[in-house]
């Protein structure tokens, strides 16, 4: 399932990612023995909003961003690089991949990921009915809303805001959101 949206002035798109069963319970695993030791960026509304944790306690992790990698040259013919350490140079000191678990009742609020990224992407682990879509907001525009799935991939423009509705189901939304970078790297300060 591929579904391409012009939206906003920018594109999005959704695919179900191919033989996601394979990897996914081993990520799910390894998230699980090593989200105790998480590190954390920021807290909003009494939850930590992204959990980082190093890709060699996470190795699984690189399937879904390399599809995504893969899948942005492919669709939307954009050229990208990814990386699983803090980009050099930079004053952020977390990879530019995280976890995002939302608890009932939970959402995430209105955002870009404009700062040096050329692709995003985010990848449902844990998701069902109800448990809060992913929603494009742009002042004159219609919100776009993409329901979560799991083994699905959204890959979107920096540039474009986004957030995350509540989760109205009984159990808890597992995401994974990565960034990819142009190449050469964006060095700064170096």
């Amino acid at each position: 399932m591929q579904k391409i949206f012009s939206w906003g002035g920018g594109k999005i798109i959704e695919i179900e990612l191919p033989g996601f069963e394979d990897w996914l319970p081993e990520l799910i695993e390894q998230f699980e023995k090593t989200r105790s030791t998480a590190k954390k960026s920021h807290k909003i509304g009494g939850r930590w909003e992204n959990l980082y944790i190093d890709i060699d306690e996470v190795p699984a992790a690189r399937n879904p961003i390399r599809m995504g990698r893969d899948f942005g040259q492919e669709i939307l013919e954009v050229s990208s690089v990814i990386l699983f350490e803090p980009l050099p140079g930079s004053d952020n000191p977390y990879p530019p991949f995280w976890f995002n678990l939302a608890e009932p009742g939970e959402s995430t609020g209105l955002h870009d990921h404009a700062l040096l990224s050329q692709l995003c992407g985010v990848v449902y682990l844990a998701a069902e009915n109800e448990s809060g879509n992913l929603y494009f907001h742009k002042e004159g525009e219609v919100d776009l809303e993409i329901m979560p799935k799991v083994g699905k991939l959204v890959l979107f423009e920096p540039w474009m805001r986004h957030g995350v509705r509540e989760n109205r189901s009984n159990n808890t939304r597992l995401s994974m959101a990565f960034n990819l970078f142009p190449f050469p790297l964006p060095m700064k300060n170096l």
